[in-house]
């Protein structure tokens, strides 16, 4: 049995390590996205799709530097940074991600962001 904590830290390291398999394999094939209130992402198909470009071409990463537990419920504090391969540019933020655990797995994130 997986905590949401957990699998919120797992899905992290895999992000990190562009592993979009290991990436999708903490999330539900239900899974809603979330952008503020305006859901951008349903099911693991489109979610995978979603991130594949990511992975696939760019460099990024992303660091928690605080996380708060909820039971099922989980809010990270994440500073990300990707570079533009095309263009070498570097852009960067900070977002607060917050996850829902739906049968053992990430079932619902929503994105706030500054």
């Amino acid at each position: 049995m997986s905590s949401i904590v957990e699998l919120a830290a797992r899905q992290l390291v895999a992000y990190n390590d562009s592993d979009l398999n290991a990436f999708c394999a903490c999330y539900h094939p239900e899974v809603v996205v979330l952008d503020c209130d305006e859901q951008i992402v349903v099911g693991i198909e489109d979610f995978r799709e979603r991130y594949r470009g990511l992975f696939e071409g760019f460099e990024f990463g992303a660091e928690v530097t605080q996380r708060l537990d909820a039971g099922d419920h989980c809010v990270d504090y994440e500073t990300w940074w990707r570079i533009d391969p095309g263009t070498g540019e570097r852009s960067q933020g900070v977002v607060l991600v917050r996850y829902t655990l739906r049968d053992q797995t990430i079932g619902w994130v929503q994105f706030f962001r500054e």
